[in-house]
């Protein structure tokens, strides 16, 4: 019972945060971070407004209806006077000092040339751009968001480290202390122990202080509360050293998507600047109605309908529509050149990282290895230095070399999985939602 006292009483001396840590693995770190992306968030904007920009352009193959009013007054109007004969005479009023008038008219298109198609066309591309960019705006923040977790995982493997470190620092500085107080080692002896004790305990600090850094990053990242622990779920183990066979980036990479869709905007401007030099007909049907109207004599309300074809056909005489077209196809022939250029990038890109992905396996191979036999080495150097056949000097310099490939493992180890999700975000690959 008295136990149990204790062991609430510890829980309440501690920190709220560190008693309700929250449990972050990277599937939700994902998640968290799409929902709190203000870039996101915007390209998903631009994205929908050029949707809306899309329904509009199509619209303008559809009639337009158009009506239009008028009410007016005059004080004098025209009067026609006709003699007809020296006894016969003629007096009308042309119009009426009251006018109204109300007109609806119903026009469709019927040639333009290619004007509204290629309108059409052009804001299909663009709007694909914006949904280029957007895709490629969410595979780069879940890239960041994998490598920002990462990160956060190897502060705390320094953590982990510097803790062992310190340990064997004290078990180190309790065994001088004892053998000097048995006359076996010197106060040389103790103030180098003592002295490594303190690194220790530094080096602890400092990496707490790097952890609590980084996890300020992810938490801005994630857009959770700053005083909030994070706890995570997710630790990767032992990678797979097995290496992919690069067979080209995912067709359907956001990048090329969007430079595909530069080519057909850049496509569609020269159709619409061609459109210029054909004529645009139209349909239209008409109902008017008002007074005087179709009678200017009797001042009365009537009505009338009509129908008709409009040709309208304009030339620049400075051959601006000829300028206009050879700066469309100029804009073409360099979207395409875009294109290569942004193909070539990327395959140099997942290519490098490939190799830095081989490089990366290597550099855990080998410092796994290390580490087996630095710890090795520390274990019997121990024995040794109990017995008294080694010097307190020594077992220092072989722990410094044990706590070095300790933090070199654990960066090996964190650097292979960035190293792998950047090759996996080179490539445009699903897998990088996926866990380790």
């Amino acid at each position: 019972m008295k136990n149990n006292w204790i062991i609430l009483l510890v829980l309440l001396l501690l920190p709220v945060g560190a008693v309700y840590a929250r449990e972050l693995s990277l599937s939700e770190a994902l998640n968290l971070a799409q929902e709190h992306s203000f870039a996101l968030k915007r390209a998903g904007s631009e994205r929908a407004a050029y949707e809306e920009n899309l329904k509009a352009t199509v619209a303008e193959r559809f009639p337009t209806l158009s009506l239009t009013g008028l009410a007016s007054y005059k004080d004098e109007v025209a009067l026609l006077d006709l003699e007809l004969s020296p006894t016969q005479r003629v007096q009308r009023d042309i119009g009426t000092n009251e006018t109204y008038q109300t007109d609806l008219r119903l026009t469709l298109p019927l040639y333009t040339g290619g004007r509204i198609g290629g309108g059409i066309d052009m804001a299909r591309a663009t709007t694909d751009y914006y949904r280029a960019l957007e895709q490629a705006g969410l595979e780069e923040l879940l890239y960041i968001t994998r490598v920002q977790y990462l990160t956060l995982y190897y502060t705390e493997r320094m953590v982990e480290v510097s803790e062992a470190t310190l340990r064997r620092a004290e078990i180190i500085n309790d065994d001088i202390r004892n053998l000097h107080s048995a006359g076996v080692a010197d106060s040389v002896d103790l103030l180098e122990t003592r002295s490594n004790l303190t690194q220790a305990q530094f080096q602890l600090k400092s990496a707490v202080n790097a952890r609590k850094q980084e996890q300020i990053n992810l938490i801005t990242l994630l857009g959770l509360e700053a005083s909030e622990e994070i706890t995570l779920s997710d630790r990767p183990g032992s990678p797979d050293l097995t290496l992919p066979v690069h067979s080209g980036l995912v067709s359907d990479k956001p990048e090329l998507r969007a430079a595909a869709a530069v080519i057909n905007v850049n496509r569609s401007s020269v159709r619409v600047n061609r459109a210029a030099w054909f004529p645009t007909l139209s349909l239209y049907g008409g109902y008017s109605w008002g007074k005087p109207n179709i009678d200017m004599f009797n001042d009365e309300f009537n009505d009338y309908f009509t129908a008709g074809l409009n040709l309208n056909w304009s030339f620049n005489l400075g051959r601006q529509t000829r300028s206009n077209v050879s700066m469309s196809k100029y804009q073409l022939t360099a979207a395409r050149n875009e294109r290569d250029r942004i193909q070539e990038r990327l395959d140099r890109e997942a290519r490098l990282a490939l190799e830095s992905l081989a490089l990366a396996s290597e550099k855990y191979l080998t410092a796994r290895e290390n580490f087996q036999i630095a710890t090795d080495n520390y274990r019997l150097a121990q024995g040794k230095h109990r017995q008294g056949a080694l010097s307190a000097n020594r077992l220092l310099e072989i722990e410094t070399s044990l706590s070095e490939a300790e933090s070199t493992l654990a960066t090996a180890q964190v650097g292979f999985y960035i190293v792998q999700s950047k090759y996996l975000f080179a490539i445009g690959s699903d897998k990088i939602t996926e866990g380790f």
